[in-house]
């Protein structure tokens, strides 16, 4: 049996947890409307937060595991 998902993060403990790890917050944010754009050089990971959630289901926590590549084990630990 598996750990439980990690969900229920809010969008401003999202982009404080990939701005610790590397990420920079694009000054020409492209994203639509209230979403931050954030790039990690180093990677050249790319994500979008939607600052307008309460917070975000384990399949959206998931989508950013994947698009960010920061391990899971590290979002569980944070």
């Amino acid at each position: 049996m598996g750990l439980p998902p990690v969900k229920n993060k809010s969008p401003k403990w999202v982009v404080r947890f990939l701005l610790k790890r590397g990420f920079t917050e694009l000054a020409n944010n492209r994203g639509k409307g209230d979403h931050k754009c954030l790039l990690n050089k180093a990677t050249g990971a790319y994500t979008e937060v939607d600052m307008g959630r309460d917070s975000f289901t384990a399949r959206e926590i998931k989508t950013f595991i994947k698009q960010t590549s920061v391990e899971e084990k590290k979002w569980r630990n944070a």
